[in-house]
């Protein structure tokens, strides 16, 4: 059908047939094999490391992955909507509607990156697993088919608990014809609510205790499933320093994460049509909905309108569903943000009880609808029509970005390899990426980025980039440059911080890259043109300069002034201070951080030049940054270039003698580290 083709191409046509890479995709496409195996150990998963070797072996492991996604994304849609229509009230039509919303569905296009793919495999075998089961409950072979698919999917974890959802609901409906009601505990006057309530729960739970425990008897499989799942990749996991936390449940969130996971239905359902909303041109929009609205016009009409049990039923399995998929990520602090590319990924097991909770309220407005002809006739079909085209146009605004994200890519991989001669000496590359819109979602690209640019134009793993916003915030001695396993995980095993820097300037072109020459690039790649490179690089313009660096040359120059401070010390008993007369008393300050230390000299230190060195060049009096200040109360001394323009390369090569009080790096005396 025409509006099928339309769902499941027109949101994510421009995604898939990317060919880039992004986020972590660029740390596991570099390893050999026996890496990966250790890396999928670590992970949890002790088969992902012989899967990825094989994926990586592939001609286009990036444009495999996509359609995997893609294939697994529509089985998933497919089999919930059977699920919907066989188990949940759903009409045979209200149910391909789903399967077109799930399809389109724009949130969380993240699912399409290699390194996020087989999130939707998890999901798709998952529901097959579910399918299976509540399909073929009386035949073996089904049932343990079902349950394989089950702990298959177990390996993304969060549908653990989506699992014992259903399982729940399987066990209700057993037990559900065994219960008989006699009273409604809520009838009851004031307090005796209470105690009745309690005493027909007892009632209840007396009544179903045989049904449960036949049930028990008959599906221990299908209870021990977690646990086998549990104890499997307990076994099969290797100690890992860099993932062993990183699922790590915040025991302060575990109640509180309840409620919130159900409430943030509301915040999830209001950025799915906010995101699209701001990024899509209302023209565009409006052209969208009247396509989708003119091929749903084209599909045959339902016979009568949901009944209200059937959508308050539907709301409520949306409902409890979202939370169940929800949860998980939530109680480890990662809750799911549709505003952001990345982080939308954590939505992915929810997607389908968003689109249920979706489609339950546009037959919800559908029987509001009813007392108005033009709308009872019409209004439904808007109502997705716009559902879809908001997924739909949000999905291809998303595609222009990720492809302008990934020529930006092409840009600068291009540009380090026609520059290598220039650069061969260089090692670490600072990026400074001024240019527009060219990272998705104005993202933060991480050093493991650069670097597989690097890799990509070079060869090796002895370069490293980054990007000037996280190397001006790394901390001193930053483990990633230090750590050995850190250091060969993230692709840098062979590169020394120590060799030259240099700096990697990126602004737009003379051209601005808008959507429409995006799109016209995209089709000069996908036809093969052999000038589309260099259109590409039209649009960019990069440079290059060194990056200054004299650390290295004060620190030394430092120890010499402090080999000369001891010997001034010991010819005087004390250490020079502001006034030059040898142990003189000193003046001291309170600073405005309240701080109390000797007043500094600026670019000297009295009386110890030329007497027991020569004055090196930079020591001399003046106020322009950077320079050198000497505290000293004769007992202690501290000296520090100060406002250093090169604070962040000395963090990493002199971790122990910076200073951030004076924003530099320096030489002290124990007690005068403070100063």
């Amino acid at each position: 059908m025409p509006i099928a083709i339309f769902a499941v191409f027109g949101s994510t046509l421009l995604v898939v047939t990317n060919p880039g890479y992004f986020w972590d995709d660029w740390v596991w496409i570099f390893h050999d094999s026996a890496e990966n195996i250790q890396i999928g150990k670590e992970l949890g998963v002790w088969w992902g490391g012989y899967l990825t070797t094989i994926i990586n072996g592939l001609p286009s492991p990036s444009i495999a992955m996509r359609i995997t996604a893609l294939v697994a994304w529509i089985v998933t849609g497919a089999t919930v909507a059977v699920l919907l229509h066989r188990h949940a009230r759903v009409t045979r039509m209200t149910a391909f509607q789903f399967f077109l919303i799930y399809c389109a569905t724009h949130v969380a296009m993240i699912r399409f990156l290699t390194s996020v793919a087989l999130y939707n495999v998890y999901i798709a075998a998952f529901w097959l697993g579910a399918a299976v089961l509540l399909g073929a409950r009386r035949s073996v072979l089904g049932r343990w088919l079902g349950l394989v698919l089950l702990f298959f999917s177990f390996y993304l974890n969060s549908l653990i608990l989506l699992y014992a959802l259903l399982v729940a609901l399987i066990v209700f409906s057993e037990v559900r014809p065994t219960l008989t009601f006699a009273e409604n505990p809520l009838s009851a006057p004031g307090w005796t609510k209470l105690y009745r309530v309690r005493a027909v729960a007892c009632a209840l739970f007396a009544q179903a205790r045989p049904a449960l425990l036949d049930f028990a008897r008959k599906n221990v499989s299908l209870l021990a499933l977690p646990i086998v799942f549990v104890l499997v990749k307990r076994l099969t996991t290797a100690k890992s320093e860099l993932y062993g936390s990183y699922n790590a449940i915040d025991a302060h969130l575990v109640l509180s994460a309840i409620g919130t996971s159900f409430t943030l239905v509301h915040p999830v359902l209001r950025d799915f049509f906010a995101v699209t909303l701001r990024s899509v041109p209302l023209a565009a929009l409006i052209a969208s909905t009247l396509i989708c609205f003119g091929l749903l016009r084209l599909l045959p009409r339902r016979a009568a309108r949901s009944p209200w049990r059937d959508i308050g039923l539907q709301l409520v399995l949306g409902l409890l569903f979202f939370a169940a998929a929800i949860y998980p990520y939530v109680v480890v602090g990662k809750t799911p943000d549709l505003t952001s590319f990345y982080d939308a990924r954590n939505i992915l097991p929810a997607v389908a009880a968003i689109d249920l909770i979706l489609l339950a309220l546009i037959d919800l407005l559908d029987r509001a609808f009813a007392p108005v002809p033009l709308l009872a006739r019409y209004g439904r079909d808007l109502l997705l029509g716009f559902v879809l085209a908001t997924s739909i146009s949000g999905g291809v605004v998303t595609g222009i970005n990720l492809w302008h994200d990934w020529l930006r890519q092409t840009a600068t991989i291009d540009f380090l390899r026609e520059h290598r001669d220039q650069l061969r000496d260089d090692r670490t590359f600072v990026f400074d990426d001024q240019s527009t819109l060219s990272r998705i979602g104005d993202r933060t690209i991480w050093n493991y980025e650069y670097t597989g640019n690097l890799i990509r134009a070079y060869g090796g793993r002895d370069h490293f980039g980054v990007s000037i916003s996280e190397y001006v915030q790394w901390p001193k001695n930053v483990a990633l440059l230090s750590n050995k396993v850190l250091r060969r995980r993230f692709n840098i095993r062979d590169y020394d911080f120590r060799k030259p820097h240099v700096i990697v300037t990126m602004k737009d072109g003379a051209m601005p890259l808008k959507p429409v020459r995006v799109l016209s690039l995209v089709a000069e790649y996908l036809r093969r043109d052999p000038e589309w490179e260099s259109d590409v690089a039209q649009y960019f313009t990069l440079s290059t300069a060194k990056e200054f660096v004299e650390a290295d040359d004060r620190v030394a120059e430092m120890f010499d002034m402090a080999a000369a401070l001891a010997a001034y010390r010991r010819d005087h008993g004390c250490y020079p201070t502001l006034s030059g007369t040898p142990c003189a008393e000193p003046k001291h300050a309170l600073f405005d951080n309240g701080n109390v230390a000797p007043l500094p000299v600026v670019g000297d230190i009295p009386g110890l030049f030329p007497t027991y060195m020569k004055r090196p060049e930079l020591m001399r009096a003046h106020l322009d940054d950077p320079h050198y200040l000497y505290f000293s109360d004769g007992v202690d001394y501290k000296l520090v270039y100060a406002h250093a323009s090169d604070l962040p390369y000395a963090r990493q090569t002199h971790p122990a003698l910076i200073d951030m009080q004076n924003l530099g790096y320096g030489v002290w005396t124990s007690d005068a580290r403070a100063w």
